[in-house]
């Protein structure tokens, strides 16, 4: 022992590196006890949670009445929604222009043309009461119907057009100074096109019923400031349409912004004995944004006569 004491006093650096080796072997050997031991516990939770999910996953619920009718209810409660949403969509559905659709059918496409004459005239009429710019041979976006009459069994389709690119047209008339570039329908896709993309995007679903379809879309161009593209975004959110912007470009027509001019203003004299109010700068630009959107509008079907998908009692 008192070999060891002697030896502990004349190494005390060796001494004091063998009793931290010591104590850090034993403070591993913990930790290393601690986490393999928090391990095993998480692992065997984990299998458990997992062997649970895969019964789970396998199990049917039990072919009872009590299930079935439970199962019945839902679908009916699902089925009362779907007719309630559906109700409300349909009341976003676009009248034909001038009640096109009550007219004698020989007599629709001369009456649409009459209409959409006349609707030019009104909405020019518009825009030069508001300063409104239109563009060269503006004429509400289908200009191959101001000397041709469309046929017959597009008529209602047209007429439908009318309605909202009339609302449209005089929604922006309404803006003052508002400079229009473009203001063009875009023709919709056939309906052999349709159907081909139709049976190409979903095959299984052939028998459903389509819950809705485009009546048109409009490509606009136009020059404003920001209130009024402010304005016009508003009105076209609330529309009694069905309206869905596609895309919208913005671009400043100021490449830079303004600069500062001058120097900043002095105090301003008191007033009534007070203290003078030291005015800072304020730099304003005259900026105006180029615009360009694409807005289509969305008709919904009546889906009240659907067959629901049969409850199997399996």
């Amino acid at each position: 022992m008192n070999k060891l004491t002697s030896w502990l006093i004349d190494n005390k650096v060796a001494a004091a590196l063998s009793a931290f080796f010591i104590l850090a072997t034993g403070f591993l050997g913990w930790f290393s006890y601690s986490a393999w031991d928090d391990y095993s516990t998480a692992l065997a939770e984990y299998a458990t949670k997992a062997s649970q999910l895969a019964n789970l996953s396998h199990r049917k619920p039990f072919p009872s009445q009590g299930n079935l009718a439970k199962l019945s209810e839902i679908m009916d409660r699902e089925q009362a929604d779907l007719k309630k949403l559906n109700k409300t969509l349909q009341g976003y559905n676009i009248p034909a222009f001038n009640n096109l659709d009550k007219v004698k059918p020989q007599d629709m496409p001369q009456q649409f043309q009459d209409g959409l004459r006349n609707e030019v005239t009104r909405i020019k009429a518009l825009a030069a009461a508001s300063g409104v710019t239109l563009p060269p041979g503006f004429y509400l976006g289908l200009e191959e119907y101001e000397n041709t009459l469309p046929q017959q069994e597009e008529t209602i389709a047209l007429a439908k057009q009318l309605t909202v690119l009339s609302w449209m047209a005089e929604t922006v008339s309404g803006e003052k100074g508002l400079i229009l570039a473009e203001f063009t329908s875009v023709k919709a896709q056939s309906a052999a096109k349709k159907d081909l993309q139709k049976r190409v995007a979903a095959p299984s679903s052939e028998s459903l019923p389509t819950p809705y379809q485009t009546t048109g879309t409009l490509r606009l161009s136009f020059r404003c400031n920001q209130g009024s593209l402010r304005q016009l975004i508003n009105v076209i959110s609330a529309a009694p349409y069905f309206l869905l912007i596609e895309g919208i470009q913005l671009e400043n027509t100021s490449k830079e912004p303004p600069r500062r001019e001058g120097v900043p203003q002095g105090a301003e004299p008191p007033r009534d004995g007070g203290t003078s109010i030291q005015r800072l700068p304020i730099i304003v630009g005259r900026e105006l944004l180029n615009v360009s959107l694409k807005v289509r509008s969305i008709e919904f079907q009546d889906l009240s006569q659907a067959t629901p998908a049969p409850v199997s009692k399996q």
